[in-house]
């Protein structure tokens, strides 16, 4: 194999049109919505938006490319158990319909912190609960954003800087100017994106290697056709119940967040919402299957031609596999390449433009609430609107002062959610939620 490959112009004309049309959604609905400057129409869309777009716009949010690069990696690296993690998602979607739905979406409400408000009468617990919130979202945002860039500077020899800014600049722009229509349509066209760049990447080189029947067959034969670890130590880090239970409890942490509850409160209906989240739930399902039969073939491909790519030096971690594979093996059907790199790039935009609108809707509402109670609804927006800007420049920045960062993504990103979102939901949420006898401490003097 050859360390060195270029991309065609088939493919930077691909990836071009790409951004284009995600831009172009963003162009469009600042245009269509500029008579409407409120806060409900530019962060929930009127709360009016259709189960389809909101559907396809949370998939695309949190199936970033961190599952796109990660979870193939970990087929390769440990096996199958990892079909499993796509288990644990549908777990934590359909537990929505039980939890956060109806605890959230009667409520009206713009932030999802404000419930903590509500329910303890504390406006230092809603500002805890947002800040924490917040780094959360800042943190898993940073990964999603640099993880791609990282595994295509190694991989396809693209700059990190270009990687960066590419997907940071458009991303903010279109945000910024659309608001959460504007997100939330673009999502939906990266859904279709990421879908089509998988299968078609998955089918081609299912081709290369044999057939499915050899896929199956070698991945069997190496040891790596894993579908019964039930080992109950923690320890191990593929079990059933670790990956379905474990895995599943995690995500929803991450669901008990502005960027999740911001979706769910723009759905005209509580029964509209509801089917939306079934909606998703299959589909994550089916996504994570595809991206582990990836990384049955990748394993196959590399032990077909006698060639560890790490041990040989041509990418120096695993989160590098899928690119390499891509760019190196299929790299001679014109565009192909170009169409993973914006499978890559959908992902990355969909969870940067998903967050930096929840951080602005956090800033406004959580925040700055108090000084901006008083102001008009169109000076509000705008601020809104400057705030896409500092976040979208913000995770620019810190994407690239994280450079460094090593790992196993999928690892990384359940630490940060589980180091950030589990205190936020377990200690607040489920609190207020569960135990009525949770209640604001009042003084003997005050009563």
């Amino acid at each position: 194999m050859e360390k060195s490959v270029s991309f065609g112009v088939t493919d930077y004309v691909i990836m071009a049109v790409m951004l284009s049309i995600s831009m172009a959604i963003g162009v469009y609905f600042a245009v269509a919505g500029r008579k409407h400057t409120s806060q409900e129409d530019y962060l929930l869309g009127g709360r009016n938006l259709g189960i389809i777009p909101v559907g396809l716009s949370l998939f695309a949010t949190f199936n970033s490319a961190v599952s796109l690069l990660g979870i193939p990696a970990e087929v390769y690296t440990y096996g199958t158990m990892a079909i499993y993690i796509g288990l644990g998602y549908g777990l934590a979607t359909s537990l929505c319909t039980v939890t956060l739905l109806p605890l959230i979406y009667p409520l009206r409400i713009t932030s999802i912190y404000e419930y903590l408000q509500l329910r303890f009468d504390s406006k230092g617990v809603r500002l805890f609960g947002a800040c924490l919130g917040m780094i959360q979202t800042i943190c898993y945002m940073t990964i999603a954003l640099l993880s791609p860039a990282m595994a295509l500077q190694t991989a396809a020899g693209l700059p990190l800087w270009m990687s960066l800014v590419t997907v940071g600049v458009v991303g903010t722009i279109y945000t910024a100017i659309g608001g959460i229509k504007s997100v939330v349509w673009t999502d939906a066209f990266q859904s279709i994106i990421i879908f089509g760049g998988i299968i078609a990447t998955v089918a081609k080189g299912c081709d290369v290697v044999g057939g499915m029947d050899k896929v199956w067959k070698t991945t069997e034969e190496r040891g790596r056709l894993i579908f019964d670890q039930v080992d109950p130590d923690p320890r191990v880090r593929h079990t059933i119940m670790g990956c379905v239970l474990g895995i599943g409890i995690n995500w929803l942490t991450n669901f008990f967040g502005q960027s999740f509850s911001q979706r769910l409160c723009s759905i005209k209906s509580e029964e509209n919402a509801r089917k939306m989240i079934l909606m998703v739930t299959p589909l994550n399902v089916i996504y994570v299957s595809i991206l582990v039969f990836t990384g049955m073939t990748i394993l196959v491909y590399f032990d077909h031609i006698g060639c560890d790519p790490m041990a040989a030096g041509f990418i120096t971690n695993a989160n590098q596999l899928m690119p390499y594979f891509v760019i190196r093996t299929l790299g001679f059907i014109p565009g192909l390449s170009g169409l993973y790199i914006s499978t890559i790039f959908s992902g990355a935009l969909s969870t940067l433009s998903s967050g930096i609108n929840a951080l602005a809707a956090n800033t406004v509402e959580d925040l700055l609430y108090p000084v901006l109670r008083t102001r008009r609804e169109s000076t509000v927006t705008t601020i809104s609107r400057a705030m896409v800007f500092l976040y979208g420049a913000a995770a620019i920045g810190l994407a690239y002062l994280a450079k460094g960062l090593k790992g196993p993504l999928t690892e990384i990103v359940f630490v940060v959610m589980g180091g950030t979102g589990g205190p936020v939901f377990g200690g607040l949420f489920l609190l207020g939620a569960v135990f009525p006898q949770a209640n604001k401490v009042v003084s003997v003097f005050n009563q």
